[in-house]
């Protein structure tokens, strides 16, 4: 039985809309393990297209055929790159080799896309080498190759895999006399070894040296000449389970590839670095602010207060959910008067806007006194400023005089006994507070009912201020703080910060563009190195992920500047500011390193996925073929 059969194979290229070109119209051969074959025949007469089919680079043919039993048309594409991988060899007549890599690199490649391991790729390179005579050229470059030496690293890089089958596209075709003898005859001792070895040539004399010819002309063999008797028993190759290129091997090519060009890949990096280090050090720079301000508020009781005023009475139900709201520490009850007390200081009389109860939890901004006792009464700025000409100049001379309260027609006499700064929205009107058991009495000589009005809401942290404001809203009281004005502050270091931070995104996008550019022109640049990894039985995804893995590389490598860059300028910022100011500025917040830094991977990855996509979907054999 025929170890390879081919039976009616037609192949016909598409020249317009409505018409194609015939190039194979009708190959009808068999061959067997040990044949050295020549196929001969004028340019354009089919041959290369022929060997393209039979190397499995090729899949849009009609007819079939047969390896060892088995259909080429019926392989899936992952079949075909296990057939390129493992059972055939392909050898160019322009050699294609990737330059930027050595000679031992060129030869290893075959073998890293079939995940053979580093020890045995070593060794079965310098086996090949061996076989090809060029043991001591291991660390050469291409450019550094006569013409013979690179067919015959081509050649060993076809052996790499130990094929069954190897086929050669004019092997002798840009080799001198000595070069091509050299050739011919390690193809020669290949196919008695046991492999079926096809030649496709021009040449008589390189035909002369093969076991069989067939010449193919317009499409079809008009002739097959056996030349000689090869053995009827030939070794069969041991068959060998196909593996995939693992992860991190693809990741070693990739970071090679990017050394390869690392002037280009260094500039790209540093320019997406600069915006990621300018939107760690945005964040940075707004957290460090918002932590100092809330911990500069957070050392006074005032700064996780909350007031929250009603014109009726607030029910012991509604007292309940705000206190079960989250962040909420404890609730405070108050009550208070508004405009229907008056004053009376020395015959000057007036209106108090809120005259309100005090508790022993209750800490404001003291100007002068302290909080008040049962009988004393705490006047706001704004109120004591009103005073000021009757008998005082400043707050101080105020603590310790009487004044008279009047609330429902009833007078009751109290004494000052502080002043506070007052920085709600009442601050410019006179404000009071008085003890809850003083403020019941005032109810109870006008004969009225205190009910609470009033509650003081203190949270856990400032950081649930917002939230709870929010939701005590949503219960349709109004809820305000004393230091509202920061707070007011803090909103626009947050808006400042997101702000920046869409500026700072754009020359992220700027460079996420760079990256696709330089991913685009590196697929370009390197469209035939992509047609080899094909032919070596690289799948799709593996060259996809290949692009990607570079792409990624860059971002990580940004990533990296970036975070390196924002943590020394955060830290030389930090220590100006301390020696002036005695505090940190810039949060260091290893949160947003971590964040900025996969998030520059992921601009990598994302910019690189359209051309990595591009360039797997690239034909092996037009890639092959470019310049």
């Amino acid at each position: 039985m025929a170890y390879l059969r081919i039976a009616n194979l037609k192949k016909s290229y598409r020249v317009s809309r409505t018409e194609r070109q015939q190039v194979l119209r009708g190959i009808d051969v068999e061959f067997k393990r040990g044949e050295f074959v020549a196929v001969l025949g004028e340019s354009g007469c089919g041959k290369s297209t022929f060997m393209n089919i039979l190397g499995g680079l090729d899949k849009d043919y009609t007819g079939s055929i047969v390896l060892d039993g088995e259909f080429l048309k019926d392989y899936s594409e992952k079949q075909l790159d296990d057939y390129r991988k493992s059972r055939v060899g392909l050898i160019f007549q322009n050699y294609n080799l990737i330059s930027h890599m050595t000679v031992k690199e060129n030869i290893e490649v075959a073998m890293t896309m079939s995940n053979i391991g580093r020890e045995e790729r070593k060794a079965r390179t310098q086996d090949v080498l061996a076989q090809v005579g060029l043991s001591g050229y291991a660390d050469k470059l291409p450019n550094q190759l006569s013409g013979g030496q690179r067919q015959r690293v081509a050649i060993a890089r076809a052996l790499a895999n130990t094929p069954e089958i190897l086929l050669a596209d004019e092997p002798t075709g840009a080799l001198d006399k000595d070069s091509a003898e050299q050739v011919i005859q390690i193809l020669k001792e290949i196919a008695a070894s046991g492999k079926l070895v096809i030649v496709v040539t021009h040449s008589q004399k390189v035909a002369s040296a093969c076991s069989r010819i067939l010449t193919i002309d317009d499409g079809v063999i008009k002739s097959d000449e056996k030349r000689y008797d090869v053995p009827t028993k030939t070794p069969k190759p041991r068959a060998k389970k196909s593996q995939n290129i693992g992860v991190k091997e693809l990741f070693k090519l990739a970071l090679s590839n990017i050394l390869q060009t690392k002037k280009r890949s260094f500039l790209v990096s540093v320019g997406m670095s600069i915006g990621i280090a300018a939107v760690i050090l945005v964040f940075c720079l707004g957290a460090g602010i918002t932590g100092y301000v809330n911990g500069q508020l957070a050392d006074s009781m005032n700064a996780l207060q909350i007031q929250v005023v009603s014109e009726t009475a607030i029910a012991n139900s509604r007292i309940e959910l705000i206190e079960e709201l989250d962040g909420v520490d404890y609730v405070a009850e108050g009550n208070y008067v508004r405009m229907s007390s008056f004053y009376d200081y020395g015959g000057d009389e007036g209106t108090i806007m809120l005259l309100r109860s005090s508790y022993d939890a209750l800490v404001s901004d003291l100007i002068a006194g302290e909080v008040c006792k049962d009988g004393e009464i705490l006047i706001s700025e704004a109120f004591a400023k009103n005073l000021y000409d009757r008998s005082a100049e400043e707050a101080q001379d105020l603590v310790g005089t009487p004044i008279g309260i009047t609330y429902g027609g009833e007078r009751t006499e109290f004494t000052i006994g502080g002043v506070y700064a007052d920085d709600t929205d009442y601050a410019e009107y006179a404000c009071a507070y008085v003890t809850k058991s003083d403020l019941t009495s005032l109810y109870d000589k006008a004969n009225k009912t205190l009910y609470t009005n009033v509650l003081y809401v203190y949270v856990e942290d400032t950081s649930y201020i917002s939230a709870v404001k929010e939701s005590i809203e949503a219960l349709g009281y109004t809820a305000s703080r004393d230091d509202a004005t920061v707070e007011t502050l803090l909103e626009y270091v947050g808006l400042g910060t997101k702000v920046l931070t869409g500026f700072v995104l754009i020359s992220i996008v700027v460079s996420a563009i760079m990256i696709f550019i330089v991913t685009y022109t590196s697929v370009v640049e390197r469209t035939k190195e992509i047609g080899v990894l094909r032919a070596v039985g690289g799948r799709r995804k593996d060259v996809t992920l290949l692009f990607i893995l570079e792409s990624a590389i860059i971002g990580a490598f940004a990533g990296l500047i970036a975070v390196v860059f924002s943590l020394f300028v955060s830290i030389v910022a930090n220590l100006i500011v301390n020696s002036s100011v005695g505090t940190w500025i810039v949060s260091l917040n290893a949160a947003v390193y971590a964040g900025c830094f996969l998030a520059s991977v992921a601009v990598g990855v994302g910019s690189g996925l359209l051309p990595a996509m591009q360039a797997a979907n690239l034909d092996p054999v037009d890639s092959l073929r470019s310049e």
